[in-house]
């Protein structure tokens, strides 16, 4: 068993202040390293969840934040950054705060990092530089910020949720703020497990020293505007990104092989995802545990009424968007028996030669597909068509609404 390969699990209540919460951030830490001997004289980067302008739990709580950069201070660091890069679907389709600048603005964490003296970093405004990813499944080249290669010490600050793409978003998955919006974008669907293999690529490029986990409110069924508060009231810890992934994947109701970015991880040798591999410090799984409710994705005519669905083969990224653009149709009422709308998605599916009602063609699988390009044709010709390019169609999620004119 790995030294690096030990998590800690500590109390803590999400009602307290920063000052009440170092305790418990310190002996997490404490437990998993030595700190003033990580981060000595050193340029610490700490790098939280900001990936679109919603608080905390949805966000890396500024106060996890703040009371791990002071002790990193304290411990002898020369000078402490926080720098995140805001997700790619912020970038495009939110009309505010979509910058990583204004993300920080929204969730308090520009005041709350400036205030407690550290420095702030917004990735996108950085310096890009090239790297080959030497052993890459996905990403053997890689764009990354100056001040994330430049950094002596690398703290990763995840929060504990469900993630409707990649079932968690933990440690691994907040890596991926890190990349240039070119590299966000790319392979971000899960055909062939594209995603899941690009996150566990990051890991090759730059590995965090330390990862400390903001579980004191977590957030289930999704990791975006539909997920729901958890009250966990715990901080974890450990050198090891992949280890802490597989037990605060176990604390949530997951076994590691049910998390791609874990278990892909572990067999390429970049972390420990076998939980009978780790020391547990602390509290022990079994006693925190808190089953999360999983993220809902599937697509069917029953669960939305008017609804005329004709789907090929496709995967869990265009299951995911056009899933949650459909709920929101159905939360605004713009979905039913009397507001039709046809979804075509994936690789070949059944078309009829013609649809009375709007109809959207979704993604580039389906786009591509020789079965759906005569009604793509004809949708065209007529000034009616509606179609969401890229892989995944992040846009339909935004502009469904839209897609029913």
């Amino acid at each position: 068993m790995s030294d690096l390969s030990r998590v800690s699990v500590v109390r803590a209540h999400s009602g307290e202040d920063v000052a009440a919460l170092r305790q418990p951030v310190g002996r997490a830490i404490s437990s998993v390293c030595d700190l003033p001997a990580l981060v000595a004289s050193k340029t610490v980067l700490l790098k939280p969840n900001v990936f679109a302008p919603r608080p905390a739990p949805t966000t890396t709580d500024p106060r996890v934040v703040v009371a791990v950069g002071e002790l990193a201070r304290e411990a002898g660091a020369g000078r402490v950054i926080v720098a995140e890069g805001r997700s790619i679907s912020t970038a495009k389709y939110r009309t505010e705060a979509n910058s990583t600048r204004g993300c920080f603005q929204a969730v308090g964490m520009a005041r709350a990092a400036e205030e407690a003296g550290f420095d702030v970093v917004y990735l996108e405004e950085d310096e890009f530089v090239e790297v080959q990813v030497a052993g890459a499944h996905v990403l053997r080249t890689a764009h990354l910020p100056r001040t994330i290669l430049e950094a002596d010490v690398f703290i990763n600050l995840p929060v504990m949720k469900i993630h409707s793409l990649t079932t968690v978003t933990l440690a691994i998955k907040n890596l991926h703020g890190i990349v240039s919006d070119y590299d966000k974008l790319y392979q971000h669907c899960y055909r062939e497990l594209a995603l899941p293999r690009k996150l566990t690529d990051l890991l090759r490029i730059r590995r965090p020293d330390l990862n400390v986990l903001d579980a004191l409110v977590g957030q289930e069924a999704d990791h975006a505007a539909d997920g729901r508060a958890v009250e966990m009231g715990l901080i974890m810890a450990s050198r090891d990104a992949v280890a802490l992934d597989a037990v605060a994947g176990g604390v949530m109701g997951f076994d590691p092989d049910e998390v791609d970015t874990t278990r892909l991880a572990g067999e390429a040798g970049l972390g420990e995802a076998d939980l009978a591999e780790i020391s547990v410090l602390g509290e022990s799984i079994e006693a925190v545990r808190c089953p999360f409710a999983r993220p809902d994705v599937g697509l069917s005519e029953e669960k939305f009424p008017g609804l005329r669905l004709y789907a090929g083969d496709y995967c869990r990224s265009c299951s995911y968007y056009i899933r949650r653009g459909l709920d929101r149709l159905k939360r605004e009422g713009l979905l039913d028996e009397s507001h039709p709308l046809a979804v075509i998605v994936g690789r070949d599916p059944d078309v009829p030669d013609d649809l009375a009602c709007p109809v959207a063609i979704v993604g580039d699988c389906a786009l591509a597909s020789e079965s759906v390009k005569p009604l793509r044709d004809r949708l065209l010709l007529r000034g009616k068509l509606n179609a969401v390019y890229a892989c995944p169609p992040m846009e339909f999620r935004i502009r469904a609404a839209d897609m029913l004119d």
